[in-house]
């Protein structure tokens, strides 16, 4: 069945909420309006994001595409080694010089190559490049040992045991006696191997195509499905010990699919809509640049910010995170180094 590969200017726009989604997470401490402060608290936003990512990666899967595999791992990998190296290195100069440091401390080197090796260290939102990278490598090395038939009665095998891992606990239970940077970053793997899984299957038997032909009702239902998980929680939330765990449960992966299929739905076919795909195709630029820097950002900033704390606070951080991943993909020369910004 083909697959409809062109750029999707629905889920271009859902990338960008995303993106605000994550940093509003990182970033909003203060708001009377209960509306924000809900989804602020809700964790669909990584989830949604993995759905995208695993979606599109499915194509280079199966197609055992080396040359396209080694740009995905470039592209991910400078962002994973170089804004770690560049915050250890600014924040150590400026604490040499008794200048306001991030972190108030000198880094070790030991920290930094502890960063690197499990993505969460002083670096904490960098677990979920850890996690992308870490799955990437891992699917691609399956999709070369078995065919496709295998290859998904393999992931589709490890997909149910991380969810018995998750709703048994054990997952939780086991990584509870590590300390945040590795259970927040390696223990994260259970909950989001069953979402890239499920992405790799909805690309696979080709649904999205289906459900565009009947666009409308599949934007409705999907609406209405998501409406319900977040509002009534009609999936068993896990709590272990009092405490509910950021990505775990069926409501994280079909809350995430339900998204994909409502903004992939959104009709952007007529020829009257040229002016408007520009514009989303300008403002919904640089998101993983903004996902890189927003809490830098939002730290060094904060002294200027009078609302930083607030949802005005955080449209100002992406606007700045959004300036300065323009500016240095410009100044980047269409050299490697532009996927630190885009």
């Amino acid at each position: 069945m083909r697959i409809i590969n062109e750029k999707n200017y629905g889920l271009e726009i859902l990338r960008m909420i995303l993106c605000f989604w994550v940093l509003c997470f990182h970033c909003l401490k203060e708001s009377n309006n209960n509306i924000i402060l809900s989804f602020k608290r809700k964790m669909f936003h990584v989830p949604s994001f993995f759905c995208i990512s695993f979606y599109f990666l499915f194509p280079v899967i199966k197609s055992r595409n080396i040359n396209k595999m080694r740009q995905r791992l470039i592209r991910l990998s400078i962002s994973y080694i170089f804004w770690p190296l560049i915050t250890f290195s600014f924040n150590n100069i400026l604490f040499l010089l008794k200048i306001k440091s991030r972190y108030k401390r000198f880094l070790l080197l030991k920290e930094l190559i502890m960063q690197w090796i499990i993505g969460r260290k002083f670096f904490g939102q960098f677990w979920f490049l850890f996690n992308l990278l870490l799955l990437t490598i891992f699917f691609f090395i399956l999709s070369l040992l078995f065919s496709n038939k295998y290859f998904f009665i393999i992931i589709e095998l490890f997909c149910v045991i991380s969810y018995i891992l998750q709703y048994s606990s054990y997952n939780y239970t086991f990584f509870d006696f590590y300390p945040d940077s590795i259970s927040h970053s390696v223990g994260h793997f259970v909950e989001t191997f069953p979402i890239a899984v499920f992405a790799f299957i909805l690309y696979n038997i080709g649904l999205m195509n289906i459900l565009l032909n009947c666009r409308y009702k599949s934007l409705l239902f999907s609406i209405i499905g998501n409406y319900f998980i977040f509002k009534y929680e009609i999936f068993k939330t896990i709590e272990i010990y009092g405490k509910k765990y950021n990505y775990n449960g069926f409501d994280k992966n079909v809350f995430a699919i339900l998204s994909f299929i409502s903004f992939y739905s959104i009709p952007f076919d007529s020829q009257y809509l040229k002016k408007i795909k520009v514009f989303i195709r300008l403002i919904s630029n640089y998101t993983q640049g903004i996902y890189c820097l927003h809490i830098i950002i939002s730290y060094y900033s904060s002294h200027y910010l009078h609302q930083k704390r607030t949802f005005n606070g955080c449209i100002i951080i992406y606007l700045l995170s959004y300036i300065i991943c323009f500016i240095g993909t410009k100044i980047s020369f269409n050299t490697k180094m532009k996927y630190l910004f885009i």
